[in-house]
């Protein structure tokens, strides 16, 4: 089982793809050597293929990536399950895991997250959590954004090296972090990990 991440850019007119969309796929690129499991098509949509254990942690990079640049939001849908068929490019493959996202992308609404699997107590446990986790992360700064980014994919370094990493005091790196809620994210990145392990046994 895999899941399928679709998205697209809120606001994406109003600013510069140029200020965004190299951020991406270096990102895309970076996390998936397969060029074949992700794509960004019409401008501003997305779909990549991610293990399942990962998708909400990678979502939250997304958004953390994309929120940096002001102005732009980003909504996305996680969809769990088979690859029946793959195509030359992701938008072209088949299976359960498409399907699920496709559909709950359509289902999006007011939401900026959300997911579909085969296993719906799963599916009714995570779905309000990923409410909450929207509702936090959709008031992000650019500032907060770019610090939860590089915490995010760097949740091996303390919160000193990442200051120096980002030329930030620690303090301010500090301030970013818990005003963004990132311990409660990680944690509930974590919990997804676990639920959906425990889903497979």
């Amino acid at each position: 089982m895999v899941a399928v991440i679709t998205g697209d850019i809120i606001n994406s007119r109003k600013v510069n793809s140029e200020i965004w969309l190299p951020k991406l796929k270096e990102y895309f690129s970076k996390i998936i050597f397969d060029t074949e499991k992700w794509e960004i098509y019409r401008g501003d949509n997305f779909q990549i293929e991610v293990e399942m254990e990962h998708a909400l942690e990678i979502a939250m990079c997304i958004k953390a990536l994309i929120k940096s640049t002001n102005q732009i939001d980003v909504r996305m849908s996680i969809g769990i399950g088979e690859t029946n068929f793959k195509g030359k490019k992701i938008t072209e493959s088949n299976g359960t895991a498409y399907i699920n996202s496709g559909e709950s992308f359509e289902k999006i609404k007011n939401n900026t997250l959300i997911l579909k699997s085969p296993f719906q107590e799963f599916d009714d446990y995570f779905n309000p959590i990923l409410r909450l986790l929207g509702f936090i992360s959709n008031n992000w700064k650019p500032i907060t954004s770019e610090t939860i980014f590089y915490s995010l994919t760097h949740r091996n370094l303390l919160q000193k090296e990442i200051a120096e990493r980002l030329s930030k005091d620690k303090t301010t790196v500090n301030k970013s972090l818990k005003r963004g809620g990132y311990d409660e994210i990680t944690a509930i990145i974590d919990l997804y990990t676990k639920k959906i392990q425990q889903c497979l046994n």
